[in-house]
C-alpha cells in the first residue's frame, strides 16, 4: 500500500532538506528521498570539506610567506592524512546534524533511489525493498555530478573533485583543468601543500564569467607563488600510464607544448542527475538534460517542481536552498518573496566574491552606469592584515543609483559581499551605504569606501 505525503523532496542536499524542513515547519506531512548521505555534495563533497582543507592550506602560506614578522623554529609541515581525516569528520558531524534536524520538524527520511511511476506517484528501491509513494506535490532536488574528458575517464590518476578530496599522499606534480571555482580552489589547496600546479582553461583566461580585471587580478596572486597557469589553451591529446598522464597542448598563438604530471584534477563543470529517476516520460528535460522550470520553480507539471543544480543557472548551494525555501512556502499557500541576486564565491588566497551584473554585460547592454573601486593598499586593515592587494568595485545606474553589481577580490571577500546582496535584495541605492557607520578599521570599510569613490564623496582615497 503506497504512503502518502503532502509534499516530498528527492535528494536531500542543501536544496532538498531546506525544502523539507522548510515544509514541515508549515505543517505539511513531508518526506525527503535520499539514495546517498544527507546533506548532499556541497555538505559532504563540496562545500564544507574544501573550506575546512583550504583552511589548513592557507594558515601554511601564511606561516611559510614570512608576511607578518613571524618566524618558526623548526619546519612547518601539512600532515595531509591528518587534515584529510578533519575534513571528513566535519562533513559527517553536519551529516548527522541534517538527520537530527528531520527528527526535530518530523520529516520522514527515506533511503534510496525514487523514480517517477506517474505524476503523482514513486517508487523508491533500497536494495530489494521497494516502497510506493504518493505525493501532492513533490520538488526534484537531485544535483549534478563532475564531467569526464571524454578521451580520459575517471581513474586512480584521473581525479573528479571527490578524489581530491580524499587523497592520502601529495602528489609532486598535478595539473588541473578548468579554470573555475571547483579548479581554482583545488589548484590553490595542493599548490599550498608543496606540489607543482599546472592549471589549464581552454577560455581566454580564469574565471571565465568574471571580468579580466578579477580574473588577471587572482592569475597574478596565484603565479607569485608559483602556479603555473594556461589560459586559452587546447588538449589536442591526453594519455595515462604508470608514470603518470600526458598532455599536448596548444596555445593561443599556435605553439604546440607537452606537459607531464603524476596526477590531474578534471574540473571543466558538471552534469545534471536527471537519468533514472523516470523524468524523459513526464517531458521536463531541456535539450541539456536539465529540469525546465518557470520562475517560481514549476515544471509544465502544475505540481512538480526542481531546484539547484538539477536546473540550469549558477550552479551554487546558496541558490538551491532559497529555490527550496521558495517552493515549500509556495506550496504551503504563503506568498514568498523570489531569491534575489545570487553572490558567487571563490575561496582561493586571495578570495573572489561578486554578485550582479559585470562590467563587460552592463556595457554590452549599453546601460549608463557608474563604477567605484577602492584598492586596498588605501584601507589600514588591509595593510595591517598583509592583505593589500585586493580591491572592492561596485556598479549602480547612472540615473537612479541603483546597485547593479559589486566584485571583491582579498581576505574574507566572500563574507563582504553580504553586505552588498543585503543592500540589493532591500533596493537600497548607492547613497544608503554613505549614511551608515563602518566600524573602523575593518575590510568591511572597503565596500563602503567604493561608494564613497563612486559617489564622489572619498576621503580615504
Amino acid at each position: 500500500m503506497a504512503e502518502t505525503f503532502d509534499y516530498v523532496v528527492i535528494g536531500a542536499g542543501p536544496g532538498g532538506y531546506s525544502s523539507a524542513i522548510r515544509a514541515a515547519q508549515l505543517g505539511l506531512k513531508t518526506a525527503v528521498i535520499e539514495k546517498e548521505n544527507a546533506g548532499g555534495v556541497c555538505l559532504n563533497w563540496g562545500c564544507i570539506p574544501t573550506k575546512a582543507l583550504l583552511s589548513s592550506a592557507h594558515l601554511l602560506h601564511k606561516l611559510h610567506s614570512g608576511k607578518l614578522g613571524l618566524k618558526v623554529n623548526g619546519s612547518v609541515e601539512a600532515n595531509l592524512p591528518e587534515i584529510i581525516e578533519r575534513s571528513r569528520s566535519i562533513a559527517n558531524r553536519l551529516q548527522n546534524g541534517i538527520k537530527s534536524l528531520f527528527k526535530k520538524y518530523g520529516v520522514t527520511l527515506i533511503e534510496g533511489s525514487a523514480a517517477f511511476e506517474s505524476a503523482a506517484q514513486l517508487v523508491v528501491a533500497h536494495g530489494n525493498d521497494k516502497r510506493q509513494i504518493t505525493f501532492k506535490n513533490v520538488c526534484i532536488a537531485t544535483g549534478a555530478r563532475a564531467r569526464a574528458l571524454p578521451q580520459l575517464p575517471f581513474s586512480k590518476r584521473v581525479w573528479q573533485y571527490r578524489d581530491a578530496l580524499v587523497q592520502r599522499e601529495l602528489p609532486k606534480s598535478l595539473v588541473v583543468i578548468g579554470g573555475g571555482a571547483i579548479g581554482l580552489e583545488f589548484a590553490d589547496f595542493y599548490q599550498c601543500l608543496g606540489s607543482k600546479v599546472t592549471l589549464i582553461e581552454m577560455a581566454p583566461h580564469i574565471l571565465p564569467n568574471d571580468d579580466i580585471k578579477v580574473a588577471s587580478h587572482l592569475r597574478k596572486a596565484l603565479e607569485q607563488r608559483g602556479m603555473h597557469i594556461l589560459e586559452g589553451a587546447q588538449i589536442i591529446s591526453s594519455a595515462e600510464d604508470k608514470s603518470g598522464v600526458q598532455f599536448a597542448l596548444k596555445s593561443t598563438d599556435g605553439k604546440e607544448m607537452k606537459i607531464q604530471a603524476d596526477a590531474v584534477l578534471v574540473a571543466i563543470g558538471v552534469q545534471p542527475n536527471t537519468e533514472g529517476v523516470g523524468l524523459e516520460g513526464l517531458g521536463i528535460l531541456d535539450d541539456r538534460k536539465f529540469v525546465a522550470v518557470d520562475p517560481s520553480q514549476r515544471t509544465k507539471a502544475p505540481n512538480i517542481y526542481a531546484i539547484g543544480d538539477v536546473t540550469q543557472g549558477k550552479l551554487l548551494a546558496h541558490r538551491a536552498a532559497h529555490q527550496g525555501v521558495y517552493v515549500a512556502e509556495l506550496i504551503a499557500g504563503k506568498k514568498p518573496h523570489p531569491p534575489g541576486e545570487i553572490p558567487g564565491c571563490i575561496y582561493t588566497s586571495p578570495q573572489v566574491a561578486t554578485i550582479g551584473l559585470t562590467e563587460k554585460q552592463l556595457s554590452e547592454s549599453k546601460r549608463a552606469f557608474k563604477t567605484g573601486e577602492f584598492p586596498w593598499i588605501a584601507s589600514g586593515m588591509a595593510l595591517a592584515a598583509a592583505e593589500q592587494n585586493g580591491f572592492s568595485r561596485v556598479f549602480t545606474d547612472s540615473t537612479t543609483g541603483e546597485i547593479l553589481g559589486a566584485q571583491i577580490v582579498g581576505e574574507n571577500a566572500a563574507e563582504l559581499i553580504g553586505q552588498v546582496s543585503l543592500a540589493m535584495g532591500s533596493e537600497l541605492l548607492a547613497e544608503d551605504f554613505l549614511h551608515a557607520v563602518f566600524p573602523h578599521p575593518t575590510f568591511s570599510e572597503t565596500v563602503f569606501q567604493a561608494f564613497a569613490v563612486l559617489e564622489g564623496v572619498a576621503v580615504d582615497y
